[in-house]
């Protein structure tokens, strides 16, 4: 009976020996509570750092309506199934500012006047056909919209004929420079100058 106490006792304390967890895990344990803790306070001071660099920046504050008056908007108003389509194209903005529709013309007036003529002297064909060709895409519009705004109806038809007329020049000088022909594209360029001054004296 003695050795039956013996061995029931002996058997426990093994099974109370192995429910105890090891020195080890206990560390281990300890370890990972430590590193998340640890996780969880970089997290903290990162938002807090986070909100005092939102607090402290500034803030810069613009008046954009002026800008707003001379198109920047325009971008909003082609999505604006609502708007008149030459008002969502920017055509209508672009007539309405005649100030800056001469600015243009007398740019393109310099181009035609100085970048044009070398090129045909160099031989520089296409170059020189694809300077015409950006100058006259500029003019057609442009053109059309000062000699429309003219007061009188035979004023505004004798503006548009110029017009014609300059733009009828422009398509012999470039068909001169699509033959390559050196005199011709010369001569031609003279005359669309030409008649470019006489359109515009009538428009300016």
């Amino acid at each position: 009976m003695a050795a039956v106490q013996m061995r029931t006792s002996v058997a426990a304390r093994s099974a109370v020996r192995a429910a105890r967890p090891s020195r080890t895990a206990v560390v281990v344990r300890a370890e990972a509570r430590r590193e998340v803790l640890a996780g969880f306070v970089a997290a903290g001071a990162a938002l807090v750092a986070a909100g005092s660099a939102q607090a402290v920046t500034s803030v810069d504050l613009f008046d954009d309506r002026k800008v707003r008056d001379t198109g920047f908007d325009l971008i909003y108003e082609a999505r604006d199934l609502d708007l008149d389509q030459s008002v969502r194209d920017g055509l209508t903005q672009a007539r309405s500012d005649l100030e800056a529709t001469k600015k243009r013309i007398k740019e393109a007036e310099a181009r035609i006047d100085n970048a044009v003529a070398p090129s045909i002297t160099k031989q520089y064909w296409t170059e020189a056909r694809e300077e015409l060709r950006r100058q006259l895409g500029t003019l057609r519009f442009d053109l059309n919209s000062l000699a429309t705004a003219k007061a009188g109806k035979e004023e505004k038809k004798k503006a548009l004929a110029l017009r014609k007329d300059f733009i009828r020049s422009v398509e012999d000088l470039d068909l001169a420079l699509r033959k390559k022909d050196k005199e011709s594209a010369l001569n031609k360029l003279n005359v669309a100058k030409s008649s470019l001054d006489t359109v515009i004296a009538n428009l300016l």
